[in-house]
């Protein structure tokens, strides 16, 4: 039926491979009248992804053949101007999604309809948050039985490895599956029974759990062979906007801008990596004082009155006023620390990132 000044939103929070591919049809719902008799079909769409996951979305122009397929990323968004649009079709990519999409026709007579605005960021506040240690993977574990997931009156601490495992009291272990990831240390070890420091919130189970034994103490020897501290993300990508370095030592300790923490400026630097279709070194940092000039936010503590001194650093990527870009790690991505120089001098030094994943 014909309408006059009219608009539909299409919309569908849950997209799932059931209900794949969904054809819009925009020339039945949407059809107006202008003034001199004509018919005006959808001449301004807007399309959004709202959900974590890649959609691709095709136009036809006369309700039976489309054209190129076009891919909408993760909270991205497209607007088509080309009156005539009648059909939309979008196909599911794997993972369950969202989307929208507003079509309009915006000449009626001599009126026009601006396109509505849509608020769609990269980074969203609702999704999961980042806070990872870089870690060196040292050996690998199996589950014996999927993990019990706390529940809001009832924590779990404790998982079964299979036997051999090679876990001890205070290793850090990390528990992989897909989009979920857990990272905490070891307080008990009773035969192949672990107990963590953490709750265990989620089932991870034991056909495609990864388990790993890992240091997130970079204080180590890579002066003869470079070791490898990263971070990866799952099938959903993470933004990483900021890096925290931390770095502690016995007191007394004389720490200033042309030592590395409190030994000696390095011969060969901690090496910031990331590893994806678009490879690149970032820095390579030799004193404190390169800290300072490639983060600037830096901060010196001294023991007060005894303990360890420290030396603490933010390199924060995301926002205008910074890099204006963040860092992007998916799939088999790696954002890397490299130790290329004798640490063990140092009581401690840790590295965390955080973000968001999509």
């Amino acid at each position: 039926m014909a309408s006059i000044n009219v608009y539909k939103v299409y919309e569908d929070q849950d997209f799932t491979a059931a209900d794949s591919p969904v054809v819009l049809d925009i020339s039945t719902d949407l059809e107006t009248i202008s003034g001199n008799g004509e018919s005006q079909y959808a001449n301004s769409l807007g399309f959004t992804n709202t959900g974590k996951y890649d959609i691709t979305v095709e136009i036809s122009m006369d309700g039976t053949t489309y054209g190129d397929s076009q891919t909408l990323t993760s909270k991205s968004t497209d607007n088509i101007n080309s009156a005539g649009v009648k059909k939309v079709r979008i196909t599911h990519q794997g993972n369950d999604t969202g989307y929208q999409v507003k079509a309009y026709s915006r000449v009626v007579g001599d009126a026009i309809l601006a396109n509505g605005g849509t608020n769609a960021t990269i980074i969203d506040n609702d999704t999961e948050p980042v806070d990872a240690y870089f870690h060196r993977v040292d050996s690998t574990f199996t589950l014996a039985a999927d993990t019990t997931a706390s529940t809001k009156t009832t924590l779990n601490y404790d998982f079964e490895a299979t036997t051999g495992h090679g876990i001890a009291v205070d290793d850090y272990v990390h528990l992989v599956e897909e989009d979920r990831d857990l990272m905490a240390q070891v307080k008990n070890v009773a035969t192949d029974t672990i107990t963590l420091d953490r709750p265990i919130d989620y089932v991870y189970t034991a056909a495609n759990t990864g388990g790993e034994i890992v240091t997130i103490n970079l204080s180590v020897d890579g002066s003869t062979t470079p070791q490898i501290f990263k971070i990866k993300s799952g099938i959903t990508p993470a933004f990483i906007r900021r890096v925290i370095i931390t770095i502690f030592d016995a007191s007394p300790a004389t720490m200033d801008d042309g030592t590395f923490g409190n030994i000696a400026a390095l011969s060969n630097g901690l090496v910031l990596r990331q590893i994806n279709d678009y490879q690149k070194t970032i820095w390579a940092v030799k004193t404190n004082g390169d800290f300072a000039q490639w983060a600037y936010d830096t901060t010196y503590t001294a023991n007060a009155p005894q303990g360890d001194s420290g030396f603490r650093c933010r390199m924060t990527f995301g926002g205008l006023d910074k890099h204006g870009v963040v860092l992007e790690v998916a799939g088999e991505d790696e954002l890397q620390w490299i130790v290329q120089d004798d640490l063990t001098d140092l009581d401690s030094i840790t590295i965390t990132a955080q973000g968001n994943k999509k």
